[in-house]
């Protein structure tokens, strides 16, 4: 009986390591790709003079996009006491 629960315990065990080494695999270059993405996309599509979209405030969007992970480190930085910028 014990050797039997050591069996499940070690399929347990690599199941759940699976699982963790396939969720960080995927998803961090997922969500390098998808956050720095559209600053990519819009740099690229401005660079060919094709699309270079503006903010309501006359920003340039890529430019705005590229600021984005430096202003949400600030308010990691903070503990999330400071206002989380929602959008780009």
């Amino acid at each position: 009986m014990g050797e039997e629960n050591q069996n499940t315990s070690d399929e347990a065990f690599i199941e759940r390591f699976v699982r963790l080494s396939v969720s960080i695999v995927v998803m961090v270059p997922l969500t390098v790709v998808v956050g720095y993405g559209g600053w990519l996309l819009l740099s690229i599509t401005a660079t060919l003079g094709l699309y270079d979209p503006e903010t309501e405030t006359g920003e340039l969007l890529r430019k705005r996009l590229a600021e984005w992970p430096d202003r949400n480190r600030e308010v990691m930085r903070t503990d999330g006491v400071a206002e989380l910028p929602l959008k780009p």
